[in-house]
């Protein structure tokens, strides 16, 4: 019985590193999709404000230069916040495209940490009904900004790749998503 056990043992250790010698990040081009939670919140709203959590996603692609380098663009939509206080009521979204440059560190054949720093073009779209002073209405912004990101990775065959990240937006408040995302390399 320990015979087999040990056999067992033995051929699982060899798959995994057979796994991890695949895993290795290789150049080229990748796309992906990620889903978490995010938070949106406003500095001031009649004097108040507030974060609200809500759900997040975000499309990306991007190349790989190296193990350690790459670029990456993306469509985000980070949810929702609201606030309400009696019959008023105010919600702010923010959705837009980035482009960041992804440094990676790669912690063995399967696991690497990474972070991400880039530019990000977004609209932040506010609704309010009963606000006392303002009434009921709706007024949209676009701006732009720097968005940043770290995580980890890690990678299954040298194709799939796994990632927890978390981002982060300044859009006069705040906006940032923790998300759990797969990406597919070809």
């Amino acid at each position: 019985m320990y015979k087999r056990f040990g056999l067992c043992a033995v051929a699982a250790l060899g798959l995994m590193g057979t796994m991890a010698a695949q895993a290795d990040t290789q150049p080229g081009f990748y796309a992906g999709a990620g889903i978490g939670s995010s938070t949106v919140g406003a500095d001031e709203l009649d004097g108040t404000g507030f974060d609200d959590s809500d759900t997040g996603f975000k499309i990306f692609g991007g190349y790989t230069f190296n193990e350690n380098f790459g670029v990456e663009v993306s469509y985000f939509d980070f949810g929702e916040g609201s606030v309400s206080a009696g019959t008023a009521s105010a919600s702010v979204g923010v959705t837009g495209l980035s482009a960041s440059a992804v440094g990676r560190l790669p912690i063995n054949a399967m696991f690497a940490v990474f972070g991400k720093l880039g530019f990000a073009s977004y609209d932040v779209d506010t609704n309010f009904r009963n606000v006392p002073g303002f009434g009921n209405g709706h007024f949209s912004d676009s701006d732009s900004d720097m968005i940043y990101g770290v995580g980890g990775a890690l990678s299954f065959g040298g194709n799939f790749e796994a990632r927890l990240e978390y981002e982060a937006l300044n859009v006069d408040g705040d906006a940032s998503m923790l998300s759990v995302s797969g990406l597919f390399r070809f």
